[in-house]
């Protein structure tokens, strides 16, 4: 056979097996345990953000039952304290400066901080609040949130914030509402949350520079909106019938998605997408509680099937651009890592 032949049909059987190959077969992931903080905030951690380092933010507690907010870097989690005469503090966001943002607590109060490499920085609040938390950073430091306002006459008037190197600006409720909190913002300053609206019912928003969108719900009363990406996906949770179970959505569009639940579920809600519109959360059962779910190419997978040994993963709450997730089980917070995809053989370039 000559040499010409050869190539030619190694090349057309090679095109063959990849266009056999699935379109979307789910990723493959390792498995890490992140550990405990120094004593006495050893007892347990809970993960809630991550960026495209792959460094954590959440908070550990001590057997005492109290909280601090730390950082995962490098494989080591460090206790991020609270701000002076604080007596706990959670870790909410995280850019890819590793910029952590959260609220540190007194007895009365909420105080939203920035940590930046040296230590927390309070943030205030809006004009006559007595109480703030900071929920999301970008990439450029823009911090988002929620305030407690002077200008609602009603019990804990939390208003939505954002925070860019200096004061915090209002954005506002849906009208005629009266209450709103910003969840994340996203590398073009656009926010996401939810807010109340006429009904006193929470709805899920968009905002974009002017006004809030009241993004909808998938046929129920409620909807929230817990993350955007890149590209102004957005995820969440919504009722699907007046006074029914909360399923997982994803805005995209103009219009928003029901993601199902896991088989035999009754409820899921989504809590983190990435760039590419991967989405992570978890899906209720009564026969086997919570699993994390990974939605990917239209399915949407059993997080712990995913692993090599499988695992009962409970939650997954974030998930960065690289695609690593990060959540809790029964074992402790976990950051899942993606597999590369082994390639089946090398064409072979002969000339």
């Amino acid at each position: 056979m000559r040499k010409s032949t050869f190539c030619t049909i190694l090349f057309t059987l090679g095109i063959f097996l990849l266009c056999a190959l699935p379109a979307a077969a789910a990723p493959r992931y390792t498995w890490k345990n992140l550990g405990s903080a120094p004593a006495p905030y050893n007892a347990g951690t809970y993960a809630r953000a991550l960026n495209n380092s792959g460094q954590v933010t959440g908070y550990v507690t001590s057997a005492a039952n109290n909280y601090h907010a730390f950082l995962y870097s490098g494989g080591v989690i460090q206790d991020l304290g609270t701000l002076p005469g604080d007596y706990r503090s959670f870790g909410n966001g995280i850019n890819d400066a590793g910029e952590v943002v959260g609220n540190s607590d007194s007895v009365d109060a909420n105080h939203a901080f920035l940590y930046s490499g040296g230590g927390m920085q309070y943030l205030g609040t809006l004009p006559g609040g007595t109480g703030s938390t900071a929920l999301g950073i970008n990439g450029a430091g823009k911090i988002v949130g929620s305030s407690v306002t002077a200008t609602s006459p009603y019990d804990f008037p939390w208003h939505a914030f954002l925070s860019s190197g200096g004061g915090m600006q209002d954005l506002g409720t849906l009208a005629p509402g009266h209450q709103s909190t910003a969840q994340a913002i996203n590398a073009g300053g656009q926010v996401v949350g939810y807010a109340d609206n006429a009904g006193w019912y929470e709805r899920a928003f968009l905002w974009s520079g002017g006004g809030m969108q009241d993004l909808g719900t998938l046929g129920g009363n409620t909807s929230f909106a817990w993350a955007i990406n890149a590209g102004g996906q957005v995820v969440g949770e919504s009722q699907v019938v007046p006074n029914g179970y909360q399923h997982a959505f994803l805005y995209s569009g103009g219009g928003m998605q029901d993601l199902g639940t896991l088989p035999g579920g009754y409820r899921s809600i989504a809590y983190g997408i990435n760039a590419a519109g991967q989405v992570v959360g978890y899906s209720s059962s009564l026969a086997t509680g919570d699993r994390a779910f990974l939605y990917y190419g239209g399915v949407m997978y059993d997080l712990g099937t995913l692993t090599d040994p499988p695992l009962y993963l409970e939650k997954a709450y974030a998930i960065n651009d690289r695609g690593q997730i990060v959540g809790t089980s029964s074992t402790g917070s976990f950051l899942l890592t993606p597999i590369p995809v082994p390639v089946a053989f090398d064409l072979l370039l002969l000339n």
